[in-house]
């Protein structure tokens, strides 16, 4: 007997793994129409990295930025909540009868363009002390700490900037830091608020 010799074949070649770098590299430039390769995988990978940028993205603050679409009746609250002026006071300040303020206040009105303005650079201010921890708000928005203006006065001549504003925080900040350092904090007299009226400070022309 003898035995049947079979051809033998050669051993198919084993395909070599490919690595998600080559991967990637096909799928981003393969969009482009162009043949690449894939046996210089290293080298356009090298090319890839140079080209595709580095994103690195950054939360930041927008708030300033943002518009404020409060309505009026907002900023009028808002303003009410932090100053707590007379509606007469605001009345007289944006030009307009008491009644109108309580109808702005309802929502059943809107004010002009010229007096909305002048209403939310009053409402900027109130959010101003407000995030400075002002307590006591109220009690400046009549001192007359701008040659002989007050807040409102400068509200009234559509005047007012955040530069007066901040004057005014500092000078509360001041007052509070005054106040502690004098020890009345721990008196047992009955608390006063004489001492932080506009009559006390220099240079008022009242």
């Amino acid at each position: 007997m003898y035995a049947a010799t079979l051809p033998v074949r050669p051993p198919m070649p084993v395909p070599r793994p490919v690595g998600t770098a080559v991967v990637v590299i096909a799928c981003v430039l393969g969009g482009t129409g162009s043949v690449f390769d894939l046996s210089h995988a290293s080298q356009w990978g090298k090319i890839l990295d140079t080209r595709v940028p580095n994103f690195d993205i950054k939360t930041t603050d927008t708030d300033a930025s943002r518009p404020d679409i409060r309505s009026a009746a907002e900023h009028l609250a808002n303003i009410r909540q932090v100053f707590n002026p007379a509606i007469a006071d605001l009345a007289t300040v944006f030009g307009v009868s008491r009644q109108a303020i309580y109808k702005w206040i309802g929502g059943e009105s809107t004010p002009e363009d010229d007096r909305m303005g002048r209403i939310q650079a009053l409402s900027l201010a109130a959010d101003a002390f407000r995030n400075a921890d002002v307590a006591r708000a109220a009690s400046l928005l009549k001192m007359k700490a701008f040659e002989g203006r007050s807040l409102l006065d400068l509200v009234a001549d559509g005047q007012l900037s955040p530069e007066h504003t901040q004057v005014l925080i500092a000078e509360a900040q001041a007052m509070d830091a005054a106040y502690s350092r004098s020890g009345l904090a721990q008196s047992k007299a009955a608390p006063s608020d004489d001492w932080r009226a506009e009559l006390s400070i220099p240079g008022s022309s009242e």
